[in-house]
């Protein structure tokens, strides 16, 4: 068994994208608990911690969704890896969402701020920490592993990311992702059961199917402003699931599914 094995073969999926983030702080665990009861798998990013730790976060700084600005032991550029994991447990990574209400979903009505101000203190959540809440209810998991290049962690990453699948017995519930495809190669030498897709922006790579193919994914992750028709059924007539990121718009959804998309990538669930 591996992580497409989890769903029915023709099943159009919807993943939400960094949790339930339209309604809720992304990469919080109130964002995830959302997110499972409304999407079919979800999708994050991993970073890590000055000491090492890895961490569920999208950017490389703390500043957009997190009240670091108002903890004076913090400095500019408020980098993820220049804390330990203890120091950024002080941060309150759910507040800004209040403040910033950044789809308009509190404007709109489709959450309230007393709903939101209930969840109270959303922390920094830790990959193993995420890991064993969706293992309990086994539930699917893209994810992404940060391109960590010129840091300490580049070669130590996958394999430290690996090991955490492997010890909340979760590898058929994970899929590995990276724009980085030399971590991606790296995850097939340490455990083939884990399955793998490649993420790509800007531009499609030439000889597309033939990389995919030597890489061993069984997925590729490319940008919506990158993929017309003919890309989704090459690919899938290759036997290469497509799975796209980030289709907001319900007609753009539709269109991507009709055309033979396998996954769609969305901040906005319907619930």
């Amino acid at each position: 068994m591996g992580f497409w094995e989890n769903f029915e073969k023709n099943k159009k999926l919807i993943v939400a994208h960094r949790g339930a983030r339209s309604i809720r702080p992304e990469n919080t665990m109130s964002a995830f608990k959302k997110a499972i009861k409304i999407s079919d798998y979800i999708e994050f990013d991993v970073g890590f911690t000055k000491d090492g730790v890895p961490v569920v976060i999208h950017d490389n700084t703390l500043e957009r969704t997190s009240n670091v600005k108002d903890f004076p032991e913090f400095k500019k550029p408020y980098k993820v890896m220049d804390y330990t994991y203890k120091e950024l447990r002080k941060l309150d990574f759910g507040s800004w969402f209040i403040r910033d209400d950044p789809f308009d979903s509190i404007k709109n009505g489709r959450v309230r701020i007393d709903e939101l101000i209930a969840l109270k203190t959303q922390k920094i959540l830790t990959l193993d920490k995420v890991l064993k809440f969706l293992k309990k209810h086994n539930f699917p998991v893209n994810v992404e592993i940060k391109d960590v290049s010129r840091t300490p962690f580049d070669k130590t990453a996958v394999k430290t990311i690996v090991d955490i699948i492997e010890d909340n017995v979760m590898v058929n519930y994970v899929l590995l992702s990276s724009f980085n495809h030399k971590y991606l190669r790296q995850v097939h030498k340490i455990n083939t059961n884990i399955d793998i897709a490649a993420l790509q922006e800007n531009e499609n790579p030439k000889d597309l199917v033939k990389r995919l193919k030597r890489l061993r994914v069984r997925s590729y992750h490319p940008s919506f402003n990158i993929v017309d028709t003919d890309l989704i059924q090459n690919l899938s007539n290759a036997g290469i699931f497509v799975n796209i990121f980030t289709v907001n718009d319900k007609k753009d959804k539709q269109n991507l599914f009709n055309n033979g998309a396998k996954s769609i990538f969305t901040d906005v669930l319907d619930d």
